[in-house]
């Protein structure tokens, strides 16, 4: 993860116009930042709710999108589980300009604001598509979650009531699990989850042997528990299913694990 000034010079990597950060930031609160990333332009829109999943992508390089994109064939196929506004497939195809991706995204209003991307910029729509879903390990046709109250984007929403202090709302959203996806996929290049605690659930019950059919996954780890939920666990699983991995630390009971097959 890029920490301190560096993060600066990684904007640069990432988008054509870092002035509208270094210059402007400070308007943030009045209206959306707006770039424009690069070399394979989109028109990107950050309201202030996502001002800090734009950093974590963009500057801090969580995912480590070039070395990512440089493990990944021309036009991989991903599979994306909590995929929020879609900062990460944008960063993504601003790199490759081609892929095939599957993002999975409960709350309305991230949903909203994905879709609003997509339409700002019609040439990423035959590479994305979207469902307004969540996706489960056991199968449930409807999943509750807890999430901040109103109608606005969320990055926490959770399917713990205890999550987080702000996830005072109770929402029923649709749901498939796991291995349905997988079943409808011979291989994938990238599975990529950020889905606040329920990695476990998703991972833990689907069968390894579908598991196996992934090349590569990228998820948030969150330490919930010192049984079964954490991220040692969660790493000697998926060793067992066949991958080599690693994890680093993200910020407190949280950690970006990447596991590659091998």
């Amino acid at each position: 993860m890029v920490k301190g000034i560096r993060r600066y010079y990684e904007l640069t990597k990432h988008v054509s116009n870092p002035g509208e950060y270094y210059f402007h930031k400070g308007e943030r609160r009045k209206r959306d930042l707006v770039f424009q990333t690069r070399p394979h332009a989109i028109r990107l829109e950050v309201p202030l709710r996502l001002y800090i999943l734009f950093k974590e992508i963009f500057m801090e390089d969580v995912y480590g999108i070039q070395e990512l994109v440089a493990s990944l064939p021309p036009r991989p196929k991903i599979i994306d589980i909590g995929a929020n506004a879609g900062f990460f497939n944008f960063i993504l195809l601003s790199k490759t300009g081609q892929a095939d991706i599957l993002a999975f995204e409960p709350i309305p209003a991230n949903v909203m604001r994905f879709q609003y991307v997509l339409d700002q910029n019609p040439w990423l729509k035959p590479y994305i598509r979207l469902e307004a879903k969540a996706v489960t390990g056991q199968p449930i046709p409807v999943l509750t979650l807890y999430a901040e109250e109103g109608d606005v984007n969320q990055t926490v929403a959770s399917v713990f009531a205890d999550f987080h202090e702000n996830n005072t709302r109770q929402i029923e959203v649709p749901s498939l699990s796991l291995t349905e996806v997988l079943e409808d996929e011979s291989s994938v290049d990238l599975l990529k989850l950020d889905c606040e605690g329920s990695e476990y659930d998703i991972l833990y019950h689907t069968d390894p042997l579908l598991i196996r059919r992934i090349g590569r996954i990228l998820a948030e780890i969150h330490d919930l528990d010192e049984d079964r939920r954490n991220v040692r666990e969660m790493s000697r699983f998926l060793q067992e299913a066949g991958f080599r991995v690693q994890y680093e630390w993200l910020q407190p009971q949280c950690y970006m694990l990447a596991a590659v097959r091998e």
